[in-house]
């Protein structure tokens, strides 16, 4: 459990440092990629703890069920700002292709 919570923790700073990272800054590539990482591993500590026939700490296992939500919908919101940002470049670079032909034409 104490393995779980240290990784809880470093979760939470990453999301932080995510959430402050312009998404054009190239640490923030770094610091996604390392968030999945540790998300992976959560994942992994979380099977070995639901698998323990021993753990029998309810209230232990709804917090990290309620931090396990907490996190996702902190991921859906990081991943919908930065399709958003991807969407609005495509967008920029159709209409730059669109001036550049018409440039071309003249």
């Amino acid at each position: 459990m104490q393995a779980l919570n240290e990784l809880n923790s470093q979760l939470e700073a990453l999301f932080v440092a995510v959430e402050q990272t312009a998404a054009e800054d190239e640490k923030s590539d770094d610091l996604v990629s390392k968030l999945q990482d540790k998300i992976d591993e959560r994942q992994l500590l979380l099977a070995e703890l639901l698998a323990d026939e021993s753990m029998d700490d309810r209230s232990y296992l709804e917090q990290q069920l309620t931090l396990t939500n907490g996190f996702h919908q902190r991921a859906l919101a990081i991943k919908a700002q930065r399709q958003s940002l991807l969407q609005a470049g495509n967008k920029s670079k159709r209409q730059l292709d669109v001036y550049k032909s018409i440039d071309a034409d003249r």
